[in-house]
């Protein structure tokens, strides 16, 4: 459920931000994704396994007023997550890992020439 949350406050936040970091962060999320994944693998490699999330959904009990205003227990739906180990193949997640390290440097490389751009950009219509 969380992740949906996140999902709706995202626009929100990103409305906040100026031209410059909104330029600057388009620029530089394929370098964080590919961050963010090679940090999740080699995780993955230092436990030998994977966790997966999954959200379950169930009942649970709230206490609601009925149409007489007595008070009664009712159910309402809601979801839990679970985490479960899942067995992986470490050789092709170590070779994602090094594609993804391999890649970084071009990624870096990118963001920054993408960031020197928005600032270029963003400083010259300033004036």
């Amino acid at each position: 459920m969380r992740p949906a949350l996140a999902l709706l406050i995202l626009p929100l936040l990103a409305a906040c931000a100026s031209p410059m970091e909104r330029c600057v962060s388009q620029a530089t999320a394929p370098l964080r994704t590919a961050e963010r994944d090679l940090s999740r693998l080699e995780a993955i490699l230092a436990r030998g396994y994977a966790i997966r999330t999954k959200e379950i959904p169930t009942y649970r009990p709230e206490l609601c007023r009925g149409a007489d205003g007595k008070i009664r227990t009712c159910f309402e739906w809601d979801e839990i997550e679970i985490e479960t180990i899942e067995r992986v193949d470490l050789a092709q997640v170590r070779r994602r890992a090094d594609d993804i390290r391999a890649r970084l440097p071009a990624l870096q490389a990118s963001a920054d020439a993408g960031a020197a751009q928005c600032r270029t950009l963003l400083a010259d219509t300033a004036r």
